[in-house]
């Protein structure tokens, strides 16, 4: 199994938490299925081929997790839906949407060795312009690097990781002294789409799990994690997808 690192800026994403409407919480993030979809635009695949057909097949297999680099900035953004029947605008529904600004994620991918030999191909010349989130929200490149997977420890923080924190035994936090000073903030658990299929330009999700996102200022230690871990650059990640 080969893997590469993505680095990569954007001046602003939002990844919407499945089940929020009105009021649209942003995970700090992206999860699986937003990471597949940039590769696949990358390659330039449609939703149907990443989700559906025979040339998104090894996409479907990757292996992908996420760190930030630094953490981002936030805001709120108050956006009118307008509804329309019969040609007329007959609703108008506000609602607001968080926002993560300047932000600086490594995306990782690993699979198969020609798989991943593509993808870097491909990140290095996209096919479809690449963005996280919503499609006006476009990414800026900072490297592509293929990366040895080393050993690391269940030592977290600014990442995702698969399962529900609140069900783990935790090492609160992982304090590297006795006066180290430590801001605790929540982690969000949210039961996200790891997989989709498209029918007649719909699309829906067919498998779920529970996924730990890890703000970048709270550290833990999870003891019997029982999955692998790796590491890059002194940081500790694990798979978010099975």
């Amino acid at each position: 199994m080969r893997a590469l690192a993505l680095k990569i800026k954007a001046p602003q994403v939002s990844f919407r938490r499945p089940l929020d409407l009105n009021y649209q919480r942003t995970l700090p993030l992206p999860p699986p299925t937003t990471m597949i979809g940039l590769a696949g635009a990358a390659l330039g695949l449609s939703d149907f081929q990443i989700w559906n057909g025979r040339r998104g097949a090894s996409l479907r297999k990757i292996k992908v997790a996420a760190l930030q680099n630094s953490p981002p900035g936030k805001a709120k953004d108050m956006m009118t839906v307008l509804k329309v029947k019969n040609g007329r605008i007959e609703q108008r529904s506000p609602y607001f949407r968080e926002l993560l600004f300047n932000v600086d994620y490594t995306l990782i991918y690993a699979g198969d060795d020609g798989f991943i030999e593509d993808l870097i191909v491909a990140f290095d010349d996209p096919i479809y312009p690449l963005s996280l989130g919503r499609e006006d929200e476009l990414i800026e490149i900072v490297s592509i690097e293929e990366i040895d997977l080393v050993k690391g420890e269940p030592i977290f923080r600014g990442t995702a990781i698969p399962g529900d924190i609140r069900e783990m035994e935790i090492k609160l936090p992982a304090f590297r002294d006795a006066e180290s000073r430590v801001k605790l903030e929540p982690a969000v658990v949210e039961n996200v789409p790891l997989k989709f299929k498209v029918e007649e330009g719909y699309r829906s999700p067919i498998k779920k799990a529970k996924i730990t996102f890890l703000p970048y200022s709270l550290e833990v230690k999870i003891a019997d994690f029982g999955r692998e871990v790796f590491k890059l650059h002194g940081r500790n990640f694990t798979w978010m997808n099975p």
